[in-house]
C-alpha cells in the first residue's frame, strides 16, 4: 500500500512539473502574438523557390503546422536564442498564417 501511495505522489509531481514546463514556454511571448496556444519553437525552416517576379519565401514549421512567412510579419528578437513562430489557422481548410516570428539576435 505504501509503494502504491508513493507511486501516485511521484506521478502527481511529474504531471505538475510537465504542466508548469509547458506553460513556461509561453511566458515571454507577447499577447499580441500569442493566444496561449499558438506559439512554439521552430522545428524547421526552408526557402520556397521564387515564382515569376517574386523573391524566395521563407517557410517555417512548428508543432502547430507549416506556413509561409509573408511580407510585413512582425519579426522580433527571441528570448532564448532559438527561433520561435506564432501561427493561427486562417481558413476552414487548415491553412496556417504566421502572426509573429522570433529570431535569435545573431540570425
Amino acid at each position: 500500500m505504501k509503494i502504491r501511495h508513493f507511486a501516485l505522489v511521484v506521478l502527481s509531481i511529474a504531471a505538475g512539473a510537465a504542466a508548469v514546463g509547458s506553460a513556461n514556454g509561453h511566458d515571454w511571448y507577447p499577447k499580441d502574438c500569442c493566444h496561449d496556444m499558438d506559439c512554439a519553437p521552430v522545428e524547421s525552416m526552408g526557402w520556397l523557390a521564387p515564382m515569376r517576379g517574386s523573391g524566395p519565401r521563407l517557410i517555417v514549421t512548428s508543432k502547430h503546422g507549416k506556413a509561409i512567412v509573408r511580407q510585413g510579419v512582425s519579426i522580433r528578437p527571441s528570448n532564448d536564442h532559438r527561433a520561435h513562430v506564432c501561427m493561427q489557422r486562417y481558413d476552414p481548410l487548415g491553412e496556417m498564417e504566421v502572426t509573429c516570428l522570433f529570431l535569435p539576435p545573431d540570425a
